[in-house]
């Protein structure tokens, strides 16, 4: 597992991971996910907005300046995670990656239980798109390329 702090990668053992997924949220932790739902929403659509708009300038003011992006390749038998730092570089990966094209669109859905994206391409489901935040602003962006579980949902 890859754990990624500002200008950090390192690698955590499976050990380290159990023990920090696995750790109970606070009642404060839990309350704020449940106040921060529907502004976490929005600030999803208008990151989908200043995609499709392919508008740099309103993508990156909805992102923490080092914000971070991190892409998870998807193969089962050679897995990459590939991070990028700041504003910038996220700014142009995002706007190259899922910027408005012919049979491309992102659409707004619920990922793992909180607000996220899905990117299609030609009615297949390509990747699915999570959003961390700090405030109001985006902190990391999650993208699994080739998500294998929507495999299955794609041939229904």
């Amino acid at each position: 597992m890859v754990h990624h702090q500002p200008g950090i990668i390192m690698s955590l053992s499976t050990a380290q991971y159990s023990s920090v997924q696995h750790s109970s949220p606070t009642p404060w932790a839990m309350a704020w996910e449940w106040l921060a739902r529907p502004t976490h929403y929005r600030a999803v659509r208008n990151l989908r907005l200043a995609l499709e708009d392919g508008d740099a300038a309103r993508l990156a003011s909805l992102l923490e300046p080092a914000v971070a992006v991190v892409v998870d390749d998807g193969h089962a038998e050679q897995h990459s995670i590939k991070v990028v730092d700041g504003e910038y570089d996220a700014v142009a990966l995002l706007l190259l990656g899922m910027g408005g094209q012919p049979g491309r669109c992102l659409l707004e859905r619920s990922v793992n239980g909180q607000a996220g994206l899905f990117l299609r391409q030609d009615d297949e489901t390509t990747a699915t798109i999570t959003i961390d935040f700090t405030g109001r602003l985006v902190s990391v962006v999650w993208i699994r390329l080739r998500p294998l579980m929507l495999r299955h949902w794609n041939t229904v």
